[in-house]
């Protein structure tokens, strides 16, 4: 994969950093306080994954710089994906960085910057880490479509009052990162790392502050974690994992010390209201709101008939929401809600079926019940 034309477009009100990456225009929008750095740093960051599962060795245009602290982290970095690459769904290669000039550029940027999208985790770690957080970004096309216009517009607005109120400042700001991954076949839970922290190193701050969805006692192999994440650090950028001390329902709890915050919680990523209330997300969100006493209008309620009629039904396929659905049935049996835990151990029970089933599958019939089902969808 070559990396070409890394270049920054300024306009009246914002600037982008862009390059061709084998033909896919890979961009990255500030507004106008802020000013990328050109490097290409996060091409690599964002590429890496994408070239390791592809076997193809990532070529940057000779007049371009990058870091040697990165090209040096790069190797630990494909070590330990290449180790976890039965997880990942993908074989993955070692490959090489070649081309362009790799040097150390300064950059006259102290600030340090979190991510922000009205989260769980993102609040977790604003909240414990305010005093060293100059200000924040919600990125457009990261947990909502790039063409969300009014939704992105009214989180953010929701986001950026509830901040200035702490007097912090929060900057929109756009990018396709997401998408680079989709074009080459990898999903976001892949690459989300590297695509994270390619913002970062577009932006050229001092420290990036990523927020932890999965605990250190249940973390599992995916694209962002305590393990790598501070890999994708250059010289100028220090990328840290925040948050893998506390788990997801305790990060809930804090909620409780802070209604304004509980006004704008989001978690939903289908871009079907500001929170859907169908999804996983928004289901598992509601059943820890529910266990914890907790009411937002965000949220509707999750009554006991939607606990039989709808959450019951829900149906889970990727280990870590596993592990949130236990921090919720472990809550459930503490307060004894009897509704909440037939219908949490009825999902569990289904995931594990699945799983059994997949297994044999695999083992007897060597994958033939896969096949022949995706056969059967295909026509």
């Amino acid at each position: 994969m070559k990396i070409s034309q890394i270049r920054i477009e300024q306009h009246p009100d914002h600037a982008i950093l862009r390059a061709d990456c084998a033909g896919f225009d890979l961009w990255y929008k500030f507004p106008a306080p802020l000013q990328p750095r050109l490097s290409a740093d996060p091409f690599i960051a964002a590429c890496l994954l994408i070239c390791m599962a592809k076997n193809q060795n990532l070529e940057i245009e000779a007049s371009a710089n990058y870091s040697p602290t990165l090209l040096s982290n790069l190797e630990q970095l494909q070590n330990i994906f290449a180790y976890w690459q039965d997880y990942l769904g993908h074989t993955m290669h070692h490959i090489k960085i070649i081309g362009g000039i790799v040097k150390e550029e300064p950059f006259p940027c102290n600030d340090k910057v979190s991510f922000f999208s009205g989260g769980v985790d993102g609040y977790h770690t604003y909240q414990q880490n305010q005093q060293d957080i100059d200000y924040l970004l919600f990125a457009k096309g990261i947990d909502m479509q790039l063409s969300s216009d009014s939704l992105y517009q009214q989180a953010f607005n929701s986001n950026k009052n509830y901040l200035l109120s702490k007097h912090k400042t929060l900057y929109p700001i756009e990018t396709n990162v997401r998408f680079l991954g989709y074009h080459n076949q990898l999903k976001w839970g892949v690459c989300f790392g590297g695509g994270l922290s390619s913002i970062a190193l577009a932006l050229g701050v001092k420290k990036c502050y990523i927020a932890a969805g999965l605990t250190y006692q249940n973390n599992v192999p995916e694209g962002s974690n305590y393990i790598t994440d501070h890999l994708w650090s250059n010289h100028q950028t220090q990328i840290v994992h925040h948050g893998a001390n506390v788990k997801r329902i305790d990060k809930l709890k804090e909620l409780t010390n802070d209604p304004d915050f509980l006004a704008i919680l989001r978690v939903c990523w289908h871009d079907h209201g500001y929170n859907c209330g169908e999804c996983e997300k928004c289901l598992r969100t509601m059943s820890s709101l529910r266990l914890l006493g907790i009411e937002t209008d965000t949220f509707p309620t999750l009554s006991d008939h939607s606990v039989k009629h709808k959450l019951r039904d829900l149906k889970l396929y990727n280990i870590h929401d596993v592990q949130f659905l236990e921090e919720n049935l472990d809550l459930a049996i503490a307060v004894n809600d009897s509704v909440m835990i037939e219908a949490l151990q009825h999902i569990k029970h289904n995931f594990e079926l699945r799983a059994l089933i997949k297994q044999a599958d695999e083992l007897i019939l060597h994958g033939y019940a896969h096949k022949l089902k995706q056969l059967i969808a295909r026509h």
